[in-house]
């Protein structure tokens, strides 16, 4: 092979490869700017947490707004978890803004993580789901899945109000829509509001 046709090859190769570089050098960025970003950088953290997993669920003083059943490693009254508003906050609230699906703006909702309170009624490793009940008695079974990996919220307030019984409140459940890819419509249906009981199945 003349000397010439040497270089030929070479510079050929050289151009190939280069390209091939750039090639898997925008795949990587690419693949960079459309991951999910990471769990903590979402929300905000509002006040401190102050019950935490592995402390003792104390029993309410104020009105209950949540029973827990079912697969849970704490209880603080007859193999069941009462709350009241007191007890949940204490869990330390955070918030996000994110456009509300049903009325189509952003809002403001204040709350708690669902993971920190699986962590703290020390959900059992094998439950895979949330039966999760409204004041007027809906149910719609939410994957634990989705709380662990993603910051969903046990909202309490939404644009600085609490939210009232006769419309969403005591508690809704609000997916960070805008910051993570999900399975829409299909996830529309897990925002349950007016939560009044959860078990843990």
């Amino acid at each position: 092979m003349s000397r010439k046709v040497s270089i030929l090859v070479l510079t050929t190769l050289l151009s190939r490869f280069s390209w091939f570089l750039l090639a898997s050098l925008l795949t990587i960025l690419a693949a960079c700017s459309s991951s999910s970003p990471e769990f903590d950088s979402v929300y905000k953290r509002v006040t401190p947490a102050q019950l935490k997993a592995g402390d003792a669920i104390p029993e309410p003083r104020g009105d209950v707004i949540l029973t827990v059943a079912g697969a849970v490693g704490k209880t603080n009254h007859d193999n069941k978890i009462l709350m009241d508003l007191a007890t949940i906050e204490s869990v330390g609230l955070v918030e996000y803004g994110v456009v509300d699906p049903f009325e189509n703006r952003k809002k403001l909702f204040r709350g708690v993580l669902m993971r920190e309170l699986l962590n703290l009624w020390k959900v059992d490793a094998a439950a895979t789901t949330l039966d999760m009940v409204a004041l007027n008695d809906y149910h719609v079974d939410v994957p634990i899945a989705i709380m662990r990996e993603k910051p969903l919220l046990f909202a309490l307030q939404a644009d600085g109000e609490y939210m009232r019984p006769d419309y969403r409140g005591p508690a809704m459940l609000v997916f960070p829509y805008g910051y993570y890819k999900f399975q829409r419509p299909l996830t529309d249906a897990y925002w349950i509001w007016q939560i009044k009981a959860i078990t843990v199945k």
